[in-house]
């Protein structure tokens, strides 16, 4: 035991001797003597191992904690940042309403808030001289249920063409409702057309034009089959 415990203090001690150039003489004397002690009490050589490893373990136990503490903050973090930013959202919406209903002009307003807009301008009293579009009147049809939620009536220029629509609808099966209602009126052209990100999904089926025929593969093919109709 004393014989592996000489191997060590030997090779700590070239390991300080190499470091030595670093080392002021006083510094080098210390360490030597302590070296010295330390073969002379192996017990508390021991002991102080142990302390030394039990202040690591202490450590490593306190810097996981901490890097918790981090993680943990940078999530408390991340989702205050997002609520922060749904409230400028929803922020930004009320001050675009506001403007809507003043009658400025906003650019880039969400299309939600406009159909609201449009939606309670419409229903709303206006002052001075206004002129509104009847579209029918009737008694026992009813279609009221589907202006619960903001609609507005819009345009979409495409191919030369302009086409109009009554938006908007999350609910496929309320819009094919709507669509039922609306071919009663009269308008039998009406059907029921998909948007994802603002694009335009064509689903030829849903149109009356091609029930039972061949689906044309893109719109120009549509617009070539109509004019040779024609």
């Amino acid at each position: 035991m004393k014989k592996i415990f000489s191997l060590i203090v030997f090779a700590t001690l070239f390991s300080q001797v190499a470091f030595a150039q670093k080392l002021s003489k006083e510094e080098t004397k210390r360490l030597k003597e302590e070296l010295k002690n330390y073969g002379k009490d192996l017990a508390g050589y021991k002991a102080k191992m142990e302390d030394i490893r039990t202040t690591l373990d202490s450590n490593d136990a306190e810097i996981k904690r901490l890097k918790d503490d981090l993680a943990y903050s940078s999530t408390q973090q991340a989702e205050s940042e997002n609520k922060i930013a749904g409230l400028d959202t929803e922020l930004k919406k009320a001050k675009d309403e506001a403007a809507l209903l003043r009658g400025e002009n906003v650019e880039g307003a969400d299309a939600e808030v406009v159909a609201k807009v449009q939606t309670a301008m419409t229903n709303k009293v206006q002052q001075g001289t206004v002129y509104k579009v009847q579209i029918g009147l009737y008694k026992d049809f009813n279609i009221n249920k589907y202006f619960d939620q903001p609609r507005y009536i819009g345009y979409e220029e495409v191919d030369g063409l302009n086409r109009y629509i009554i938006s908007y609808f999350a609910d496929e099966e309320i819009a094919k409702g709507f669509v039922k209602d609306v071919r009663k009126m009269g308008i039998k052209d009406a059907f029921v057309s998909k948007y994802i990100d603002g694009e335009r999904v064509y689903e030829w089926s849903n149109n009356p034009k091609y029930k039972g025929k061949p689906e044309p593969a893109s719109l120009s093919e549509a617009l070539e089959s109509n004019k040779k109709k024609k």
